[in-house]
């Protein structure tokens, strides 16, 4: 399957070249959609495969994944972002 690169994901919106903070998130997360898209589904085992450890996993999982849900519903429904790559913050 050829890889697809999105120019606007949502990822991309938390992750920056200066702020690294969720990089491991976002890692994980696309890891998810990435997943998701070949095969329609995921286990945590996949994650394991993908080189993520048990610890990771616990910590990350829910936030990673709610950002691929999102991730893969715009890509289902051809959303864009107008944003580009700032990130708005409340």
């Amino acid at each position: 399957m050829s890889r697809v690169l999105h120019p606007h994901r949502i990822v991309d919106q938390i992750t920056t070249q200066t702020d690294k903070r969720f990089e491991a998130v976002a890692r994980m997360a696309d890891a998810i959609v990435e997943m998701s898209v070949e095969s329609g589904a995921y286990t945590q085992q996949d994650l394991l495969i993908k080189g993520f450890t048990h610890q990771d996993i616990v910590n990350l999982w829910h936030f990673a994944n709610a950002l691929a849900v999102i991730e893969l519903r715009c890509r289902e429904n051809s959303i864009g972002f107008s944003c580009g790559n700032k990130a708005r913050y409340a």
